[in-house]
């Protein structure tokens, strides 16, 4: 990293961060800037919370010389945006209030929440058995173009078909020669809601009536079925539990607030939300007419359009309905949250002021370096395809499809000796079959399992053998590898083809190399702006170099 980004790195770090050491009774003084003194206490708060990429790569007293300067540049920053009122700027203002007034209901929310009742085995044992949890079951389907098809291979099932028969012949499905086993267990999770209640209350050996898919109507048959004892679930169900119990308690107490406050609520202007949202046209005098109102403050068309925005991220609500259930159980409730604090005197509590005029310092130098660098980079499309070429090596992504044989073992031994029967010859397709325990293993994201061994990697990312394969691999085609530990098992394992990262086209990466190139300019120009403070308030600023030689000799 060059020392332009790191310093840059360093100013917003320091101003966005606050550290959660108590102070000591240091008053060692490694710094005087302008009318302020940076101590050895300030310095070790801070690079107690530096991330690793910000941290110097020097060692000793050049490291900790190189933190001390990003403070004495934070001090100047500060100072410069003093000067300049930036605090009073409408939107450094703006903002403060809604991070605020955002941490204010986070707290209040949590002391509610706090509340609640506390979790006892017996509710969590009751919620394992009421709500069926832990079942897995092994299915097999047939899928049928149609209801009458799958009418029909039913008869035969009840006739005394077998499953397996009917799925090779009749199943249009990718695994009916398969006799549409799907190779392993799946939870509640895993499958879809319809599929889901039509095969989870099956026992083994019964099958489904036909279940209306996306693919067809399907024949779900339950070869196995298991459950994971409550002991294993335990943490997972208090969890979810105490989630649910806490979003509970916060619409009790959010209900009680409407009453509390006289909520008024005008839903018939919900229409008006829809129309600013899908920009189809928002007269004034829509967007400022009251959706909803209570003691101490409103919420007009306007807000509600704006709020929706922020929190849909652009996934916006599709009808009224919608609509209505995002605005109550987000921006009512938020509002009715943050009216309830003030009115308790959260945003008075000294750790809130105190975090707050940290916010404040950190959007000031964030206003500071806006205005330093607005309107002042452009950046032409032949200036990033020329980026784009120079380096296109760095443009290159992990292949999608990768394919390999695999023979998975429950134990090192036995991987072992499967890796030695492969030497010796045997084919590795024909000992994944007789011996390979992965088709009773859960799916792997990304992965596909075919019983012969074979697999179908899509997504190299969360793979377990990248490792061992890297992001390029011709050079271990054909040769045999492991045991690696997989899933709790061991696998042996063979790369069938060869495999490269491919170039992205420029098109797909056009905003990001124009982004990158602008983040290095902006750069440059922050830097530029921090040398010229270094030299204005150059006879301001005293570094203590006995005091920095004594701090590192106590690090």
């Amino acid at each position: 990293m060059g020392w332009r980004y790191r310093a840059l790195g360093l100013i917003f770090v320091l101003v966005a961060c606050s550290s959660e050491v108590e102070k000591n009774d240091s008053v060692s003084d490694l710094a005087r800037v302008i009318d302020e003194v940076i101590t050895a206490q300030d310095l070790m708060d801070y690079e107690k919370v530096l991330p690793d990429y910000l941290r110097s790569e020097d060692e000793g007293i050049e490291a900790h010389r190189l933190h001390l300067q990003g403070l004495i540049d934070k001090k100047l920053l500060l100072y410069e945006a003093k000067k300049l009122d930036l605090d009073k700027f409408p939107e450094v203002e703006n903002a403060l209030a809604k991070i605020v007034n955002g941490r204010l209901v986070e707290a209040i929310s949590s002391e509610f929440v706090a509340t609640r009742d506390r979790l006892t085995e017996e509710s969590l044992l009751a919620a394992y058995e009421e709500h069926q949890l832990g079942w897995q079951v092994w299915p097999a389907h047939i899928l049928s173009a149609s209801e009458a098809d799958a009418r029909e291979i039913i008869r035969l099932l009840e006739e005394g078909a077998s499953f397996s028969e009917l799925a090779r012949e009749r199943s249009l499905a990718d695994d009916a020669e398969k006799g549409g086993n799907l190779g392993g267990f799946f939870d509640k999770g895993d499958v879809v809601a319809n599929l889901r209640e039509g095969t989870f209350l099956l026992e083994e050996g019964q099958f489904s009536d036909p279940i209306r898919t996306i693919d067809g109507f399907e024949i779900v048959k339950v070869l196995k079925k298991r459950r994971v004892p409550f002991g294993e679930l335990r943490g997972e169900i208090a969890a979810q539990l105490d989630q649910r119990n806490g979003i509970d308690r916060i619409k009790a107490v959010v209900d009680s607030l409407k009453t509390a406050w006289n909520l008024r609520f005008y839903s018939e202007r919900i229409n008006y939300v829809l129309d600013g949202l899908y920009r189809r046209g928002l007269e004034p005098e829509q967007a400022g007419q009251v959706l909803a109102e209570y003691k101490g403050g409103v919420i007009r068309v306007n807000d509600a359009v704006r709020g929706l925005n922020e929190v849909g991220k652009g996934k916006l609500p599709p009808d009224s309905l919608a609509a209505l259930r995002v605005f109550d159980t987000m921006i009512l409730r938020d509002s009715l949250l943050l009216i309830e604090a003030r009115s308790k005197g959260y945003h008075l509590r000294d750790e809130l002021i105190e975090w707050k005029e940290k916010k404040r310092l950190g959007l000031m130098a964030t206003q500071l370096r806006e205005d330093l660098v607005e309107g002042k980079v452009k950046v032409t499309e032949e200036e990033a395809k020329a980026r784009y070429e120079k380096y296109i090596d760095s443009y290159k992504s992990i292949p999608g499809i990768i394919q390999m044989t695999e023979v998975l073992c429950d134990t090192r031994q036995e991987a072992e000796s499967i890796l030695e029967r492969a030497r010796n010859g045997e084919r590795l397709e024909k000992l994944a079959k007789d011996h390979s325990v992965r088709p009773g293993m859960g799916p792997i994201g990304g992965h596909a399992f075919a019983d012969s061994g074979k697999v179908t990697i899509q997504s190299l990312y969360q793979s377990p053998y990248r490792t061992v394969f890297g992001d390029s691999n011709t050079k271990d085609v054909g040769i045999l590898k492991g045991p690696l530990e997989v899933q709790n098992k061991y696998s042996i394992f063979r790369l069938d083809e060869s495999f490269e990262k491919g170039i992205v086209p420029y098109q797909k990466v056009r905003l990001r190399v124009r982004a990158s190139i602008r983040r290095q300019r902006e750069a440059d120009i922050f830097e530029a702006f921090l040398d010229s403070l270094r030299n204005t308030y150059d006879g301001k600023v005293e570094i203590s170099e006995a005091g920095l030689l004594n701090y590192t000799s106590t690090r």
